[in-house]
């Protein structure tokens, strides 16, 4: 071979050697690069999660306190309410004083829940409320038939305090939870995943 055209050869080959290794560099660079910078988007995604997580505690925590004591409030109204009605013969008149004049009205501190959030503890305190609400007006048609076929209705009464105990113990649930959540996940999968935990929970004895 001419000593020239090996000398070509040769420096077209280096020049190849050059261009690939140049190619293999970059591309790792970019790859580097790039995770990197998704490492570095999900760790400020997971801190602005954490502040929010944080400023929205105490605000929750109070919400949450004071729909819990006026829920249980009124349970503990409507249970003096059943065990008055239950007594042989029927104190339709200490029902009467425990169940008050009107029935409860969608309150204050749950509509702070409500804008609080988040939607699954929200559902919840809803559902509280509803059979609340249903219990008080079963106690109200029992005083209003003046205790007559007053078995059947105490039976619908109770029925509908057992659902509000039920919610409640699931919203005091949820409530700890949530208050502990330290934004490690967005909050819409958190409240999935506890939703989907109460749905799929063994019912109570």
């Amino acid at each position: 071979m001419d000593a020239g055209v090996a000398a070509i050869l040769g420096a077209a080959v280096g020049a190849c050697g050059t261009a690939v290794a140049a190619g293999v560099t970059g591309f790792f660079g970019r790859s580097h690069a790039k995770l990197q910078l998704t490492a570095q988007r999900e760790q400020l995604e997971r801190q602005i999660r954490a502040d929010l997580a944080t400023q929205l505690r105490e605000p929750r925590r109070q919400a949450y306190a004071s729909f819990d004591a006026e829920i249980q409030t009124q349970l503990d109204q409507l249970a003096a309410a059943s065990l008055a009605l239950a007594s042989d013969p029927p104190r339709l008149d200490l029902a009467a004083s425990h169940l008050g004049d009107d029935e409860p009205s969608v309150s204050e501190s749950y509509r702070h829940v409500a804008l609080q959030g988040p939607e699954d503890i929200a559902y919840v305190a809803a559902r509280a409320g509803a059979a609340l609400h249903s219990a008080f007006a079963s106690g109200y048609a029992i005083l209003a038939a003046d205790g007559d076929s007053q078995s059947d209705g105490r039976a619908e009464m109770d029925a509908f305090i057992a659902t509000a105990n039920q919610a409640l113990r699931d919203f005091r649930m949820l409530a700890m939870k949530v208050l502990r959540a330290d934004g490690a996940e967005p909050e819409l999968d958190q409240a999935r995943a506890r939703v989907e935990g109460i749905l799929n929970r063994p019912p109570r004895e």
